[in-house]
């Protein structure tokens, strides 16, 4: 499934479709559990947005009219123009920045025990605000490696977020972990794989279409049925839930993609490792045995003892021999026969 290389990574050579399978497994009887976790995800990070906006949001329009920033056109045209576009107000920003962190780690720790067939409970998405301090430090320092390669190109922005990509699925593994440590460990764990990641992703661009059409469809009607922009947001909302399926099954299967990267899933010729240097320590030992297994003499055959002879049977003992018959001895007489005879005698 891999090949483990010196420089302490792990090279997927797995297609995409034998990924997505391993997500696919994992979520086998708990299809549902995994979406329901998946729209309270969403709700939490997009209700309050939408009421703070509804609140507090002020659209474009009216800031750029309210400082004469209508660049030579009607003041009412430019208000109507930008009032289609949503109001955005800066609390609902600070919420998704603190808010962002915790939550991503909490949904990371779900699908990463659904994949290891641990029991899960729905409140297991809360789980990252344990680490609050941690998590929002984590989101912070990606969100600002990629946002400053963004401003080289796109494309470099597209890299970085690839090569840290694992970093919460570090922090996931172990809690105890430095958010430095997390950033360095994606970064070696995707050398090599980039460009799997990123196909992996792409692979599941058919679903998001699939998903993308019921969506669209309620937000649609969500523009139609009303002009205000809180029930826009209720509407947007709704089909965005739509996507909760496809999304389940993406995180799922980046639960397995990492699981490979951090050598949990190995070849059955291997043992399991723990971490990265776990399997390069093993792979160091295999190949020094099989260095000294070249480097031996071969060993002289060993004599085999010669099979010893059988114990000889001892000789049959010979019948014994039966005592002989004795002769009958001569009936007794009595005196007066004696006497007789005696006298027949003379």
């Amino acid at each position: 499934m891999q090949d483990i290389l010196v420089e302490q990574n792990i090279i997927i050579t797995e297609p995409c479709k034998t990924l997505r399978t391993l997500g696919r497994n994992a979520l086998a009887g708990k299809w549902k559990a995994a979406i329901i976790a998946m729209c309270v995800f969403m709700i939490v990070l997009e209700l309050p947005v939408a009421v703070f906006d509804a609140l507090f949001g002020r659209s474009v329009g009216s800031f750029m009219t309210n400082n004469g920033y209508t660049y030579g056109m009607d003041a009412d045209f430019y208000v109507n123009f930008y009032n289609n576009m949503p109001q955005t107000s800066a609390l609902s920003g600070l919420y998704v920045l603190l808010i962002s962190g915790a939550m991503y780690l909490g949904l990371t720790l779900y699908f990463l025990a659904t994949f290891r067939k641990h029991d899960v409970q729905l409140a297991d998405i809360f789980l990252g605000f344990e680490k609050f301090g941690k998590a929002l430090g984590l989101f912070l320092f990606q969100s600002l490696f990629i946002f400053l390669w963004t401003l080289l190109f796109i494309v470099p922005g597209i890299i970085a977020s690839i090569r840290y990509s694992q970093a919460f699925f570090v922090l996931a593994d172990d809690p105890d972990k430095g958010i430095r440590q997390c950033m360095n460990e994606s970064k070696a764990m995707m050398k090599g794989n980039k460009g799997k990641y990123f196909l992996l992703n792409l692979s599941f661009i058919g679903w998001a279409i699939l998903a993308s059409v019921p969506a669209g469809i309620v937000q649609s009607i969500g523009g139609v049925v009303s002009s205000n922009s809180f029930i826009i947001a209720l509407f947007s909302i709704v089909g965005v839930l739509f996507t909760a399926p496809m999304i389940a099954y993406v995180y799922s299967t980046l639960a397995g993609f990492y699981e490979i990267l951090a050598g949990h899933l190995i070849k059955e010729t291997m043992p399991v490792p723990v971490t990265v240097e776990e399997a390069q320590k093993q792979y160091e030992e295999i190949q020094a045995k099989a260095a000294e297994a070249a480097e031996e003499p071969a060993a002289l055959p060993v004599e085999e003892p010669a099979p010893e002879a059988p114990a000889e049977e001892p000789a049959p003992e010979a019948p014994a021999e039966e005592p002989a018959p004795e002769e009958p001895e001569p009936p007794a007489t009595t005196l007066e026969e004696d006497n007789q005879s005696k006298t027949d005698e003379e």
